[in-house]
């Protein structure tokens, strides 16, 4: 009996995908759990080894069905065929060769961009950290992908976490609509007040999204601590004032990446601050290079003094989000790998980053 593997995010994917290869008679072999990369920001995947059932079987168990009576008129039921999963897999064995022939010509240089491109980075920032391949790499696609990972670590910069700072600090998070910043403050706030045992608030500068307020309610009254919501200059300064925490959280609203629809109180209220502000830039992993550059022009006021990314889980390929900070002043602050409160959230480091970069093959 020869198996298969079938791969799939959770053991019922798995089956599913097992199911239309094979039928619901197939036998099921060993499953297992594995990790696509190692670390906190691991993605895991379900894998199911199965096989065809054996002819005297489906035949015993297709007699014991009953039979069902035709009806006349249109069928509804599915006439895909099967997938094919050994055609596709040679099919894919014979086009990752053709590859490795095509790049036996091209220079490392080439290949080092190509890499890059494949993770994300594009460009003229591809074109700079692969400069210099040629004389590193000689050739070899191990030798390219350890100059690649050194010129990456070389450019990227990272900060502390605000949180761990001492002394009162603003922390707020700006950037696109659906880009994890009410999320990734909803974190902070948690381990600032179950991990770090400090005061913490929050002011909603968001009145524009439905649900927002009632949403920070919600964490307001499950971590203990104050919300308000301001709507202009003078409510904020009379917050701050009335708020008195080590750590002030400012939620704003993500708004069209037009810099005509930003929103003017956010640069006008942090001014009324006279503690240390963090203006952290929130950008999803999975945006492409050419939208994180325009996000982090469109988000220049007020200037970003760190970058969060957010949403590893939901790509594998997250370099283009790397555009706010390769190549740019601006350091690498925390990552968030999920929706959880407040698990999903990493300081950041080099490790991390590289290995979701460059997956150990």
């Amino acid at each position: 009996m020869q198996y298969q593997t079938f791969r799939g995010s959770d053991l019922k994917e798995a089956i599913s995908l097992v199911k239309a290869a094979f039928g619901s008679d197939a036998v099921i072999g060993a499953t297992r759990s594995v990790s696509r990369n190692k670390g906190p920001l691991s993605t895991p995947y379900v894998e199911v080894a199965a096989a065809p059932a054996p002819e005297d079987t489906r035949e015993a168990n297709a007699s014991a069905r009953p039979v069902r009576p035709r009806k006349r008129g249109l069928s509804f039921r599915p006439t895909a065929p099967a997938p094919q999963t050994n055609l596709m897999e040679r099919e894919l064995r014979v086009l990752r060769s053709m590859v490795d022939e095509l790049s036996h010509g091209r220079s490392s240089n080439q290949r080092a961009q190509a890499l890059l491109h494949n993770a994300g980075i594009e460009g003229s920032l591809a074109q700079m950290l692969a400069n210099g391949a040629e004389a590193h790499a000689n050739g070899d696609h191990r030798a390219l992908v350890r100059y690649l990972r050194q010129r990456v670590s070389g450019a990227l910069a990272f900060a502390d976490s605000p949180i761990e700072q001492p002394g009162p600090r603003l922390i707020t998070c700006i950037g696109p609509s659906g880009a994890g910043k009410t999320t990734t403050l909803a974190k902070l706030a948690a381990r600032a007040r179950l991990d770090g045992k400090r005061s913490v608030s929050v002011i909603t500068l968001d009145t524009f999204r439905v649900g927002a307020v009632a949403q920070w309610q919600r964490y307001s009254q499950i971590l203990g601590m104050p919300m308000g919501v301001a709507h202009d200059a003078d409510s904020f300064r009379r917050m701050l004032r009335d708020h008195n925490a080590d750590i002030v959280l400012v939620d704003t609203a993500g708004r069209s990446a037009d810099r005509a629809w930003q929103d003017p109180r956010v640069t006008e209220c942090l001014a009324e601050a006279s503690v240390p502000v963090d203006v952290l830039l929130v950008v999803p992993a999975w945006l492409r290079a050419r939208d994180v550059e325009r996000v982090t022009q469109v988000y220049a006021a007020p200037p970003p003094t760190g970058v969060v990314i957010t949403k590893l889980d939901e790509t594998e390929c997250i370099g283009g989000s790397l555009h706010a900070v390769l190549g740019h002043t601006l350091p690498l602050t925390y990552l968030c790998n999920g929706p959880r409160v407040p698990e999903d959230i990493h300081t950041a480091s080099i490790g991390q980053i590289l290995d979701a970069l460059f997956p150990s093959e």
